[in-house]
């Protein structure tokens, strides 16, 4: 049993990597709004391919005060669970 769910491990571990699923669906400049809170838009400034990341990671600004960033990874914008485009 233990061996069969190590298996699955490493076919997992050591499958193709998503081949960037729609990227070109966020590009540089879209403004997204988080879904709990509408106050604040983010601004994507930069989409960086990351060797230990299976997704690229966004650099997003904040609209307003550029001093504030945060980075996730573009499946978190995709998803549209926690970001969504703003109006």
């Amino acid at each position: 049993m233990a061996s069969q769910s190590r298996k699955g491990f490493f076919n997992w571990m050591f499958s193709p990597a998503p081949t960037g699923e729609s990227v070109s669906e966020v590009t540089i400049g879209d403004r997204f709004q988080h879904r709990h809170s509408r106050a604040s838009v983010w601004v994507v400034e930069r989409i960086s391919k990351v060797g230990a990341s299976t997704y690229p990671l966004v650099s997003l600004s904040r609209e307003g005060r550029p001093d504030i960033k945060k980075v996730v990874s573009i499946a978190v914008l995709q998803d549209g669970e926690d970001f969504k485009p703003a109006a």
